[in-house]
């Protein structure tokens, strides 16, 4: 008759090790995930707040560049990031930054032709945005 092999609990332990490293990792995955969405969705939130609280002021318009005067009516500081023109995107000359309670000048570049009138859309990382047309 045969000899039977000797049980060793050696592998069964370092299976549940790795079960166990695995369900550990997932579960700190989880909080993570939802961690970082519950804080993009605060910032979404205050931005959209502090990007209603912007208002056009003037703008002037030539035939190379659109200059939009906005004041920020709110009390955190406001960054726009992206212009489109008629839903194209456009080129601006820098970001704009406008503080609580002050006039910022947006200025987009761009070939605009007299007797034409735009659209313009200024937005910032969260494409809430501020629209207003603008004519030749």
């Amino acid at each position: 008759m045969m000899k039977r092999p000797k049980r060793s609990r050696r592998g069964t332990s370092a299976v549940f090790a790795v079960v166990l490293l695995v369900i550990i990792t997932f579960a700190f995955g989880i909080v993570f995930f939802n961690f970082v969405m519950s804080n993009v969705s605060f910032a979404a939130n205050t931005f959209n707040t502090q990007m209603t609280a912007l208002l056009l002021k003037s703008f002037t318009i030539n035939a190379t560049h659109i200059i939009a005067y906005v004041q920020n009516t709110g009390a955190a500081l406001v960054e726009i990031s992206s212009a489109y023109v008629n839903g194209l995107v456009t080129t601006l000359t820098a970001m704009v930054q406008i503080a609580p309670n002050a006039i910022g000048e947006a200025i987009l570049q761009g070939n605009f032709l007299s007797g034409d009138t735009y659209t313009i859309k200024l937005a910032n990382i969260f494409n809430t945005e501020v629209s207003f047309q603008a004519s030749f």
